[in-house]
């Protein structure tokens, strides 16, 4: 009986050290195998943008959602962009939640019929807007990336 409460001890103390991992931003590569796991494909649309302080911009569609991708040249640019969507989705008056630690920031808003998600690792973004039906689909995705 000791070792088995000794296992579960260890176990738990492992899924504690895991949860808890720093994030990390992923490459474009990495962010592309995981939206083709759940049928999305990865366009770059780079070349669309005149923002300076964006590296590389990716839009993935799968016919239900989409989902958009950014690399800025510097944390900074990526602070200041995540600013920027929060407040534009804090005006339509309905407030969201929000978790930030070193590296990271994430803030989810849920409407009647919306829900809203973006996420700050280092100098990456990823933002989606999508309908609320979707949610579940959207945050394995957001799981699998580790976001």
């Amino acid at each position: 009986m000791k070792n088995v409460f000794k296992i579960c001890s260890l176990m738990l103390v492992f899924l504690m050290l895991c949860a808890c991992a720093p994030k990390k931003a992923l490459t474009t590569n990495e962010v592309s195998n995981v939206l083709e796991k759940h049928g999305f494909l990865l366009n770059d649309e780079t070349s669309l943008m005149e923002d300076k302080t964006i590296k590389y911009v990716g839009s993935a569609n799968n016919g239900k959602f989409q989902i958009e991708y950014y690399v800025f040249n510097n944390e900074k640019d990526a602070i200041e962009a995540y600013q920027n969507n929060k407040k534009s989705f804090e005006s339509n008056k309905v407030k969201g939640k929000e978790k930030s630690k070193d590296v990271y920031n994430k803030y989810t808003q849920k409407l009647d019929d919306t829900y809203n998600v973006i996420i700050r690792v280092e100098n990456t973004l990823l933002y989606s807007s999508i309908n609320i039906e979707y949610k579940k689909d959207l945050n394995k995705i957001i799981n699998d990336l580790n976001y």
